[in-house]
């Protein structure tokens, strides 16, 4: 009896210890999962859908290393800053039709149009007509590769210092941000391109990522110099401007086309991946180390468009799912089908995409899929909703009905909601 007791007094005393944590000087080992994050993006005009699925999945993953990767033009930010500085580069006569390689610029026929360097008006219809080159042939899912390609080639002989003032004038310090409801649906243009701008939500969202323990990348199709300086030069000031300094992405966190460099100091041949990670002057965009390195028409691959998309993600982000990828176009569903979470940037002037994005949702690996609408030509932006888009485009009643179209495509195959 008497040990039943003594147990008893034993047990409590060691209830009370183990309840007062500190109590008879015993400290308990008490481990709780940290909270989660409340994450809240910035209204902006996102699809309400969109919003709260995106703030509810960043709130998940925050603070566990998790990759988000993100296409750059007609992405994060609106129209396409590579076709711009091309644009930029013709108009100053820095491209020319007679200074193009022809070892590189094949003659074809397109339709029953013959295309070669000595019959187009322009480079820009060069191109234009390069892009469709092999699109006659059934089958064919990646018709812009070799255009990725060629209008890097074309840039051999020059130096990285030497491509970066034009992009500079194809952004002109984000000017066409005037575009979004503008009253006339006027255009700000470069020698026929469209100049672009960042999209306001895109950059809360790299924000809040990053805010929140996410690595995040930028996997573009358009020269890696271009698409550098812009993240560094006009992506991060938005950002620290915003989230506070040390908020940014990493020179090496942005991945593009680019061709081996030769090094006019001792003529050694380099890539880019590894110059960004070896040579903190290059990987800072120093103007003066840049201009040691020459452009060659010899193409690094794997080339950061379709599947090569996914194939750099492998090489250089995770082997991984990557946890959250964006994208807008065909170009980048290979590597949006390897995601966990998809943001598709839904251009409501591309019916074409829309129908891929259909089609690649039916067949696809396990993952959610968030359809946020945007324009890109008049009254760019993100739109909302219906009335939004009704509102933005009053002045052309044409465009309404046109997107509005592709608005209903998507929603009549289940991919766009609460629109």
């Amino acid at each position: 009896m008497m040990f039943k007791k003594h147990m008893a007094w034993m047990v409590g005393t060691l209830f009370v210890c183990g309840s007062l944590l500190t109590g008879c000087g015993v400290k308990a080992d008490v481990k709780t999962a940290p909270a989660k994050p409340v994450v809240k993006l910035d209204e902006g005009h996102w699809n309400p859908a969109v919003k709260a699925k995106l703030e509810t999945l960043i709130a998940e993953g925050a603070f566990q290393g998790k990759k988000a990767v993100f296409d750059f033009d007609n992405t994060t930010i609106c129209r396409d800053i590579g076709e711009a500085t091309f644009a930029a580069m013709v108009e100053a006569g820095q491209l020319t039709l007679d200074g193009i390689s022809r070892d590189i610029t094949p003659s074809f026929v397109l339709g029953d149009k013959k295309v070669s360097l000595e019959t187009v008006k322009n480079l820009p219809e060069f191109y234009e007509d390069f892009l469709s080159a092999t699109k006659h042939q059934k089958g064919e899912k990646t018709p812009y590769s070799n255009s990725y390609a060629w209008v890097v080639q074309i840039l051999a002989g020059m130096t990285p210092d030497q491509i970066l003032p034009y992009s500079e004038k194809a952004f002109g310090n984000n000017v066409a941000k005037q575009d979004s409801g503008a009253a006339d649906l006027k255009e700000t243009k470069i020698n026929g391109y469209r100049m672009p701008f960042f999209y306001p939500e895109m950059v809360d969202l790299y924000g809040n990522l990053l805010k929140n323990g996410y690595e995040v990348y930028v996997c573009s199709a358009s020269n890696v110099w271009t698409v550098r300086w812009m993240v560094a030069a006009n992506l991060n000031k938005l950002l620290e401007a915003k989230f506070g300094k040390g908020v940014a992405i990493a020179p090496d966190h942005v991945i593009g086309v680019n061709v081996l460099l030769k090094d006019k100091r001792d003529g050694k041949l380099y890539k880019d991946r590894l110059l960004v990670k070896n040579n903190p002057k290059y990987a800072a965009l120093d103007r003066e180390e840049l201009s040691n390195y020459e452009l060659t028409t010899q193409v690094v691959y794997p080339i950061t468009g379709y599947f090569g998309k996914v194939a750099n993600i492998i090489k250089y982000v995770t082997k991984e799912r990557p946890y959250l990828i964006g994208g807008d176009s065909s170009n980048d569903l290979p590597m949006l089908d390897r995601a966990e979470n998809r943001l598709w940037i839904t251009r409501l002037e591309k019916m074409g995409y829309q129908k891929g994005l259909v089609e690649q949702m039916g067949d696809s690996l396990p993952g959610n899929w968030m359809i946020q609408p945007v324009l890109y030509k008049k009254s760019p932006g993100f739109v909302s909703t219906r009335g939004d888009l009704d509102a933005r485009l009053a002045p052309k009643p044409s465009a309404i009905e046109k997107t509005a179209k592709v608005a209903g495509f998507l929603e009549e195959n289940g991919a766009l909601k609460a629109f």
